[in-house]
């Protein structure tokens, strides 16, 4: 899997940051979730953006977590990718009230792409670099 393409986008009124995402499979097989359990209603695939100090600091945090999570306001993907092809995925964050939005689009490559198969880390894409590529 590859990084074809990313896009931020402040969207001021709700306060929030916004990554569009475009992950390209490079592989011979569809890539979808493989994560089963006993349960009705897992989410299998799922793209995150975990921030570093510089990011997390401007960003609404979750609490509670042992892990340094920015607080969700939505996310979509189309799901499974087939080989050759290209998925969309997007997921948006709450900017911490007082912070000025006009500096969080240079932050915000200030972070780590990751793709969860359910509770199973299965890519890891630190976007400083993937932004040198753009």
């Amino acid at each position: 899997m590859v990084i074809t393409n990313i896009e931020t986008t402040i969207i001021k009124a709700e306060r929030i940051l916004r990554y569009d995402i475009k992950i390209k499979n490079t592989g011979t097989t569809q890539f979808k979730t493989e994560f089963d359990y006993p349960g009705q209603h897992y989410y299998g695939i799922e793209v995150v953006i975990q921030p570093n100090k510089k990011l997390a600091s401007k960003m609404e945090l979750v609490d509670g977590s042992k892990f340094i999570k920015m607080f969700p306001m939505g996310a979509g993907s189309t799901g499974m990718i087939d080989p050759g092809t290209e998925g969309s995925f997007h997921v948006e964050y709450k900017i911490k009230n007082g912070t000025d939005p006009k500096g969080i689009n240079k932050l915000a490559f200030d972070s780590t792409l990751i793709i969860l198969d359910g509770v199973n880390i299965v890519k890891e894409f630190p976007l400083e670099k993937v932004n040198e590529l753009n």
